[in-house]
């Protein structure tokens, strides 16, 4: 793809490298849309190397991390139809539109389904179970997910906190023992952000969950336990609603397995919920 002017600079740049950091050229240059899909672990794997190394070479060709290489990376080889929906094509009316867009987030379900681990998410549950409190990082697309599972731990008699703010996600991190569980969340699993409260979190004896597609990232390298969905969202898409819903999916099925684990109580639990906000309906 000699047309696009980031892999020509790659091209050019490509002989004051080191043999290590050619090694992530090579591969950026011969597979960019798979790029586009990985996280800097990932790609690190690829590659055979460091995921200081990916840092080192964004820096080398004039990007700010490798986020900034992948916008850029798909601005200059993804078209404009395609960075709304990947499999959209000129044409298609509203009900092939409608049809795809529908796909796309039942695949996300049947995949996510096909890689879940019923042991993982059983042992997530009865961590959650099991807090003291139970500390939410989530941001931009992962800023409602976050809040949700907040909500539906709170109605099973959970103590937990969503805290959807940068600053704030680091001084909750700071609060944290060992009696307490971190649930980040990130489609990527490459916010540093979220990976660096959760990573605070962790230094202070927290237990950390994580949410994330599947794959090896830094979020999920740090957690003791990783949730997975497999969602085919890019990093450069506005609106990632197929892996939001993989991921209230799994969430919901962190609530059923704690509430069927503590029947009785949920039950006790929902009624006084329900009873509590007979007032707030017509």
């Amino acid at each position: 793809m000699t047309e696009s002017p980031l892999m020509l600079k790659m091209q050019t740049l490509r002989k004051s490298l080191s043999q290590t950091e050619q090694k992530v050229i090579d591969f950026i240059l011969a597979h960019p849309r798979e790029v586009i899909y990985l996280s800097i672990t990932g790609l690190a794997e690829k590659s055979g190397v460091s995921d200081a190394t990916i840092v080192r070479v964004c820096k080398r060709i004039g990007m700010q991390g490798y986020q900034d290489l992948k916008v850029n990376l798909a601005q200059d080889i993804v078209s404009p139809l395609e960075s709304i929906h990947e499999e959209l094509k000129d044409g298609d009316g509203p009900e092939r539109i409608l049809e795809k867009v529908f796909n796309s987030a039942i695949h996300t379900l049947e995949y996510t389904r096909r890689i879940a681990s019923a042991g993982s998410l059983e042992k997530a549950a009865g961590m959650l179970a099991s807090a003291e409190a139970v500390i939410i990082f989530g941001l931009g697309n992962s800023h409602a997910v976050a809040v949700d599972l907040m909500h539906k731990l709170m109605r099973l008699g959970i103590h937990a906190t969503a805290f959807t703010d940068s600053h704030m996600q680091a001084i909750a991190a700071t609060h944290t023992g060992p009696r307490d569980v971190i649930v980040a969340i990130s489609h990527s699993g490459s916010s540093r952000d979220v990976v660096d409260a959760a990573e605070l979190a962790k230094r202070q004896g927290a237990l950390v969950i994580s949410i994330s597609n599947i794959g090896r990232s830094p979020l999920s390298d740090l957690a003791d336990i990783h949730l997975e969905t497999a969602s085919q969202e890019t990093q450069y898409r506005i609106v990632a609603l197929a892996s939001r819903i993989a991921q209230y999916t799994i969430i919901d099925t962190l609530y059923t397995l704690i509430a069927m684990q503590q029947r009785e109580q949920a039950n006790t639990r929902f009624r006084a919920i329900e009873k509590a906000l007979e007032n707030k309906k017509y």
